[in-house]
């Protein structure tokens, strides 16, 4: 999180991790700002003792915490827990404090599945691809068969995570799925560009030549991909892979010595590795 200017209590020399937000917190005015951006995913999983503990301990707020316990102990609810934090330490006007108290107010009418949902989302969102994966996986089972449009959502989300990640077979598979849940183009489209992806070009052709009823769908594909194409020509990647093949066809002409060429290569995949190892961590 950005550096904020300290006015109330001290900054905690040990940080309070939020991990549905997957953020180290060092001062109230931080958690006050986590109160406010995320104010749409709040949930009872922000009212946690060990929380009130670190206002305590670490930034030494001990009247917000004692206040704390007590809806805690009288089992407040989520608007009244932030509602407390964001009056006390005051760093936004009333106004935005009385606006971020009807979005978590309006969001407790959510249902499990919904905020089950939302989570994941979250997840999808901040690139945590294998976690929001296993939290959608978890939503499929409890999702009622008559909710077709939740169903449909929830496994195209699946067949994005699963792209992000470059598992383009599973991708297809989930993308097909959400398509007969609600008959979504989207979906359909999205199914037929990760099998662009995973298939050679004759089996892509015959596939659909197999379903005419996914000719204009194809269309809308193909032209889509041709303009990725070219976007992707002014790209830095691109022009790193230029780069890259000038240094191997100097190789080849310079007594075979293709050493620039496999270090270059080496350093870009370390990159895709590194980044890869985020998205499924």
């Amino acid at each position: 999180m950005g550096k904020i200017i300290l006015e109330t209590g001290s900054c905690a020399t040990t940080p309070y991790y939020v991990e549905k937000f997957y953020v180290n917190l060092y001062s109230a005015e931080e958690l006050c700002y986590l109160l406010v951006d995320k104010a749409e995913l709040l949930d009872e999983d922000i009212m946690q003792r060990e929380l009130v503990a670190w206002l305590d301990e670490q930034c030494g707020l001990s009247q917000l915490a004692h206040t704390l316990i007590t809806l805690l102990n009288q089992k407040g609810s989520v608007v009244a827990f932030a509602g407390t934090i964001l009056e006390y330490v005051h760093l936004y006007s009333d106004e935005a404090i009385e606006r971020t108290e009807q979005i978590i107010r309006s969001n407790e009418g959510l249902s499990p599945l919904e905020r089950g949902k939302a989570k994941a989302d979250y997840m999808l969102q901040n690139k945590k691809y294998h976690n929001a994966l296993k939290q959608y996986n978890s939503l499929l089972g409890q999702i009622p068969e008559t909710d077709s449009a939740m169903r449909a959502a929830v496994l195209h989300n699946m067949g994005a995570a699963c792209a992000k990640m470059f598992m383009f077979v599973q991708a297809a598979e989930y993308f097909m799925e959400a398509y007969i849940a609600d008959r979504n183009e989207a979906s359909l489209e999205l199914h037929l560009a990760a099998l662009r992806m995973c298939r050679d070009e004759k089996e892509y052709i015959a596939y659909i030549a197999g379903h005419p009823e996914y000719h204009d769908a194809s269309l809308k594909v193909e032209r889509k991909m041709n303009q990725a194409y070219g976007q992707f020509e002014g790209t830095d990647e691109n022009r790193m892979l230029f780069t890259l093949q000038v240094f191997r066809e100097e190789g080849n002409s310079t007594a075979g010595s293709n050493a620039r060429y496999y270090q270059e290569i080496e350093k870009l995949t370390a990159g895709l590795k590194e980044s890869y190892r985020e998205y499924v961590s």
